[in-house]
């Protein structure tokens, strides 16, 4: 598998050394954890993770030195054994060379032995990466869920939550699949920082960024719309760092952390969701986050994507007091967008008519922006 590094140097994968990586792995990870115990494990320090490769590279130093005196197979490649077996302990395990490629957009498992990356809208079958069965992938989203305090067993079998680096994650086992554990992995990939990045990115045009800016400190309420993928969280993010005064309090609720206002804003605070446990407790929705940073005494909300009922208090947000807010939504045309974001706002209980949220929309809603993927240059547009 070739893969790029950050200075463009393509550069192989090695071959998996399968029998003497799989005896490695169980003796270092029962060390390791009698070491450092199960929790920290989870989430190790600095001066631990210094720990873990030094114990590492001393066992493969011992098991290579083994071989040799028994006429062993050695390891072909040890000082790529000693990293996807650092990798498989406090990384993404034989999925790192793909996370750490800046090109790889997203990273898909169809079970152990079909895994895919997207590439610039693309997905390619990487045929020289596998996990040796369904159990060794399910014990990695296992350890991946173990800081986020997310669980995927039976009594739970689907689950979403954001990585350390802000990738998000999403994984089912049976019975909600038929037969394997899959899952995918979509980076975080915040392009640009600010609408003059996404000007050079070709975005948008630069007359496009100065009208977007013009409008944002003017207060105007924007929605985004989008399919999935085309970039509409770098361009909400882009906006919402366009709120300039000191004066402004903003709040940003999302489904997984994504949006970086928190440290770009001198006064924004960011709400997270959380899904509930088995018996549902717990549950954290985005509605009611929603109704809740009303209550912090926000000048302008940022919903990160309305998926739900929560598009009603969106629309009631931006109508009382809260112009200038921002948010986005699945739609291929404004229209779309429109039509999709009253759908939305009739799921709440309070059961307004359509011909009601037809209104509300109209008048709430001052300006849409339409993002499209073009899928031959991989690149993202305000069309």
């Amino acid at each position: 598998m070739s893969v790029s590094t950050p200075n463009g140097v393509h550069r192989h994968a090695a071959t998996l050394d399968r029998p003497g990586e799989r005896t490695l792995r169980e003796e270092i990870r029962t060390e390791v954890a009698r070491l450092l115990g199960e929790r920290q494990l989870l989430e190790p320090g600095a001066e631990d993770e210094v720990r873990i490769r030094t114990l590492i590279h001393d066992r493969v130093a011992g098991y290579q030195r083994r071989a040799a005196a028994t006429n062993a197979p050695l390891l072909l490649e040890p000082d790529a054994v000693e990293q996807r077996l650092f990798d498989g302990l406090l990384r993404l395990g034989i999925l790192q060379p793909l996370m750490d490629d800046p090109a790889i957009e997203e990273v898909i498992c169809n079970g152990p032995h079909r895994i895919f990356a997207i590439q610039d809208g693309r997905k390619r079958l990487v045929s020289d990466l596998y996990f040796e069965d369904d159990d060794e992938l399910r014990q990695l989203i296992k350890r991946l869920l173990g800081p986020a305090g997310r669980r995927l067993d039976e009594s739970s079998p689907m689950v979403d939550a954001r990585l350390p680096d802000g990738s998000r994650l999403n994984a089912a086992i049976p019975p909600a699949t038929t037969r394997w554990c899959c899952v995918t992995i979509r980076k975080f990939l915040l392009r640009a920082h600010a609408l003059e990045e996404l000007v050079q990115l070709g975005t948008l045009t630069e007359s496009a960024a100065q009208f977007l800016e013009a409008g944002v400190q003017a207060g105007v309420n924007i929605l985004v719309s989008g399919p999935t993928g085309a970039g509409k969280t770098t361009l909400l993010n882009a906006l919402g760092a366009s709120i300039a005064s000191v004066d402004e309090r903003i709040v940003t609720v999302e489904e997984v952390a994504e949006l970086q206002l928190e440290r770009q804003l001198p006064d924004c605070v960011a709400l997270q969701a959380r899904a509930g446990n088995v018996e549902g407790a717990g549950e954290v929705r985005i509605r009611d986050l929603v109704r809740n940073a009303l209550r912090m005494r926000p000048t302008r909300i940022v919903v990160g994507e309305v998926r739900g009922a929560e598009a009603l208090d969106m629309l009631l947000a931006m109508n009382t007091g809260h112009e200038g807010s921002l948010t986005t939504i699945h739609g291929n045309s404004p229209r779309d967008a429109l039509d999709r974001l009253a759908t939305l706002a009739m799921m709440a209980e309070e059961r307004l008519s359509g011909e009601a949220l037809t209104r509300m929309v109209a008048r709430t809603i001052e300006l849409v922006l339409q993002l499209r993927f073009e899928p031959i240059t991989g690149r993202r547009r305000v069309s």
